[in-house]
């Protein structure tokens, strides 16, 4: 654990920059997204190549939301898991009242 800590003063935890989703499904399903995205792109250059840069720069607006969302959903875990380490230790002081 003091090692978790240490690397926490020092400012060497990332972990929004250290995920990787581990599941099969999201990646397979993230990499049909992306071929997609580089066929529509494509085929948006060949017909109007403006429309393409367009595409590109709402799709990266869109892409400023995640690490929001990535962020909240950790904070979220944090707490449950914090609250379950305090349920966890009310149980045993009420285990030891009796």
């Amino acid at each position: 654990m003091s090692d978790l800590l240490s690397a926490l003063y020092a400012g060497e935890l990332y972990p929004a920059e250290q995920y990787m989703p581990r599941i099969e499904a999201y990646r397979k399903l993230y990499r049909e997204h992306l071929r997609q995205h580089e066929a529509f792109a494509e085929t948006l250059r060949r017909l109007d190549p403006p429309l393409d840069q367009q595409f590109t720069e709402i799709l990266e607006r869109q892409l400023d939301e995640v690490p929001l969302e990535i962020e909240d959903v950790f904070i979220q875990g944090f707490r449950l898991g914090a609250k379950l380490i305090i349920e966890i230790f009310q149980d045993d002081v009420r285990a030891g009242e009796k």
